[in-house]
C-alpha cells in the first residue's frame, strides 16, 4: 500500500475530531440536527486550520445514509465514496485555476441537474476570493436563488477580498488560529499511535513553530520523524529548522543590551554561519527580549517561555542592567521591525539595522518622559541619567524616587508643558499630517479648555477633518490626564497698515495656491506633505479672489493741457 502523510492520516473523519473550532461544530451540529440547511457557507482562516476539513465533514453528515446527521456513519456508500475522493456529486473546486466566468458558467449549468447517486450536490471551492469579479458576478443569481438539493461551501483565507454582495448570501463561519497546547496535544497523541519517540521539549518547539496551523505542525513532526529514524529530540528540531539555542539568543541580546554594536554584529553573523534561519533567530530574540520585560514587571518565572535553569538565570541576570521601561522600549523596537526583517529581500541588511536599533535605543529614550524628577541638588541628576542608560546601579535614594514617578505621570505646571506635550504625544504616533498642522499653530490652556489658534481660519478648519479631530482630543485627554475641550481660534495681530495689507496680500495668495487642484491633488498623493510658504511671483500682480473689489488703480499724472485747463 502506498505510503499516506500523516497529515493527510491524522485528518479529522468526523467534527468530533476537529481540534479548536468548537464553535463551528456546534453551530453546524446544531443546524443539519434541526434541519436548518443553508445552502452556502463560507469558511476563513489561516492555512492549516480545518476548512477543507471542514467542508468534506460536512458533505459526509449530508449524504450520509442514515442522515443528514451531525455524526455521519463512515461506513455506508456514500461516506466512503467521498472520504475516497470519488463521489460525483461532492465536487472540490480550485478557486486560483477556475477564476473565470465560464467556469463559474459551467458550474451553473452543472448544479441545475439533481444529484446523480447522493442526496445533495455539494460544490467545495478552495480560496474563493481568487475568483474573478465577473466570476463572482455569474455566481451571485444561483446564490440568491439555489436549487434545493445543492449546497456550495467557499473556503478563503482572504475574506476581505470577498465582494459584499457575495458575503451576504452566505453564512459565514470564521476559523481561529490553534493554540500551542492544542497542537502540542495532537501531535503529542501522534506520537504515541505512530510509536514514535520525541523529547517533550522537541514536540513544544514543533508546536510553537507551527504559528497555529495544526497541518503545519503535523508535517514538521513528519519531516522530524523521518530525519531522526523515529527519533525525534530539540536538538534535531532546531537543526531541520534553523533555530538557533535559546542560549544563542541570550549571548544576541547580552551583546544588545551592553551596547556593544560590533559584538552584536560579530554574533549574527557566527549565527548565520552555522546555518542559523534568519526568521527563527528573530523569533527567538523577540521572545528573550519578551521573557525580560515580563519578568522585569512580574518577577514570575511561571510566565515566561520554556527555559532551562541555566537559560531562566541568564534571563534574570539580563534583567537586572536595565528598567522596566527599558525592556518594554527594546521590545516594542523589535516587535515594529518585522517587516525591515522579514518582509524584505535583504533580511540580513534588515537584521543587522534591527540590532543597531537596539543598541542606540538607550540614547532615545526621554528621560523626563520616564517621569524621573530632578532634584534640587545636583548629585542626584547624573543618578537618574544612568537609570535610563542602563549603564551601572544607580544609588539607591535615585532608584526610589524613579519608581516613585513612574507610578504616576508627572502634573502639568505650565501652559507650554501641556502643548509640548501633546506635539510629542502626537509625534510618537506618528501622525505626520496632524503634526504639521498644529505646528503652525499656537496652544494654551484655559481652564478646562485648551485653546488652539491660528491666523489662518482654513488651517483651523482642517483640523476639524474627521481623520483629525478625534485623535487631537485623544492626545489632549492623554497629556492632560483628563477630558478637556478643545476651541480653535482665530488670533488677531495688531499690524501697521503697510503690514496688514501685505499679509492680507499673503493670505490671498496662499488661499489661492490651496485652492488649486494641482496642489490638492499633490497633498493628498504625499500624505503628510503641508505647505510651508507661498510665494508671489515676482513682478506679477495677484488677482482678485470672487466678489473682491479690485484695488484702486493710482490716479495717472495730469497732462499738459489739464494742468493748463
Amino acid at each position: 500500500m502506498a505510503y499516506e502523510a500523516l497529515a493527510r492520516k491524522w485528518r479529522p473523519k468526523g467534527f468530533e475530531e476537529v481540534v479548536g473550532q468548537g464553535h463551528v461544530t456546534r453551530a453546524l451540529a446544531n443546524a443539519i440536527s434541526l434541519g436548518k440547511i443553508h445552502h452556502a457557507y463560507l469558511f476563513a482562516g489561516t492555512r492549516g486550520v480545518g476548512k477543507t476539513t471542514f467542508a468534506r465533514i460536512l458533505a459526509r453528515a449530508l449524504n450520509c445514509e442514515k442522515g443528514p446527521t451531525a455524526s455521519p456513519c463512515r461506513k455506508c456508500a456514500a461516506c466512503l465514496e467521498i472520504l475516497a475522493g470519488t463521489a460525483v456529486d461532492v465536487q472540490e473546486i480550485d478557486g486560483a485555476s477556475n477564476t473565470g466566468i465560464d467556469d463559474v458558467r459551467r458550474l451553473r449549468e452543472n448544479a441545475a441537474y439533481a444529484p446523480a447517486r447522493l442526496r445533495y450536490k455539494i460544490y467545495i471551492i478552495d480560496e474563493v476570493h481568487m475568483l474573478s469579479k465577473s466570476a463572482f458576478n455569474g455566481l451571485l443569481k444561483i446564490l440568491e436563488e439555489p436549487p434545493p438539493h445543492t449546497v456550495f461551501v467557499f473556503a478563503t483565507t482572504e475574506p476581505g477580498r470577498i465582494p459584499d454582495t457575495v458575503l451576504s448570501r452566505v453564512q459565514r463561519f470564521d476559523f481561529r488560529m490553534l493554540s500551542e497546547e492544542e497542537i502540542l496535544d495532537r501531535l503529542r497523541e501522534m506520537s504515541k499511535a505512530e510509536k514514535i519517540h520525541c523529547e517533550e521539549d522537541a514536540l513544544r518547539l514543533m508546536a510553537r513553530y507551527a504559528f497555529g496551523s495544526m497541518r503545519d505542525g503535523q508535517s514538521i513532526f513528519e519531516q522530524a520523524a523521518v530525519s531522526g529514524n523515529g527519533q525525534i529530540t530539540a536538538a534535531l528540531v532546531e537543526e531541520m529548522l534553523g533555530l538557533v539555542g535559546t542560549e544563542a539568543a541570550i549571548d544576541l541580546v547580552g551583546a544588545v543590551a551592553a551596547g556593544s554594536a560590533g559584538e552584536a554584529i560579530r554574533k549574527f553573523s557566527a549565527l548565520l554561519s552555522r546555518g542559523a534561519d534568519l526568521k527563527f533567530l528573530y523569533f527567538s530574540v523577540v521572545d528573550v527580549l519578551r521573557d525580560a520585560a515580563v519578568w522585569k514587571f512580574t518577577e514570575s518565572d511561571d510566565l515566561l517561555f520554556r527555559h532551562s535553569p541555566s537559560s531562566l538565570g541568564r534571563v534574570k541576570e539580563l534583567c537586572g542592567g536595565k528598567s522596566r521601561e527599558e525592556w518594554m522600549f527594546l521590545l516594542d523596537i523589535a516587535f515594529r521591525s518585522e517587516k525591515d526583517v522579514l518582509g524584505t529581500e535583504f533580511p540580513r541588511l534588515g537584521f543587522e539595522l534591527l540590532l543597531l536599533r537596539l543598541v542606540n535605543a538607550p540614547g532615545l529614550l526621554d528621560v523626563e518622559g520616564l517621569g524621573v524628577e530632578a532634584s534640587p541638588e545636583p548629585s542626584p541628576r547624573p543618578a537618574a541619567v544612568q537609570v535610563a542608560r542602563g549603564t551601572g546601579p544607580p544609588p539607591k535614594a535615585a532608584a526610589t524616587t524613579f519608581a516613585t514617578r513612574s507610578a504616576s505621570p508627572p502634573a502639568l505646571r505650565k501652559d507650554e508643558d501641556l502643548w509640548d506635550a501633546l506635539l510629542k504625544n502626537v509625534n510618537a504616533k506618528k501622525k505626520t499630517v496632524l503634526l504639521s498642522l498644529l505646528s503652525q499653530m499656537k496652544g494654551r490652556r484655559e481652564g478646562d479648555e485648551v485653546v488652539i489658534s491660528s491666523p489662518h481660519q482654513f488651517v483651523l478648519d482642517r483640523l476639524r477633518e474627521e481623520d483629525k479631530w478625534p485623535l487631537l482630543l485623544q492626545a489632549v485627554s492623554e497629556v492632560a490626564g483628563k477630558k478637556l475641550e478643545v476651541r480653535l481660534s482665530v488670533s488677531a495681530e495688531k499690524k501697521s497698515p503697510d503690514a496688514a495689507a501685505v499679509a492680507g496680500e499673503e493670505d490671498r495668495a496662499r488661499r489661492k495656491a490651496l485652492s488649486d487642484p494641482l496642489l490638492a491633488e499633490v497633498l493628498r498623493v504625499f500624505e503628510g506633505a503641508t505647505v510651508l510658504e507661498v510665494r508671489p511671483t515676482p513682478g506679477k500682480n495677484i488677482p482678485p479672489e470672487i466678489g473682491e473689489p479690485e484695488p484702486d488703480a493710482e490716479d495717472p499724472a495730469p497732462s499738459e493741457s489739464e494742468q493748463d485747463a
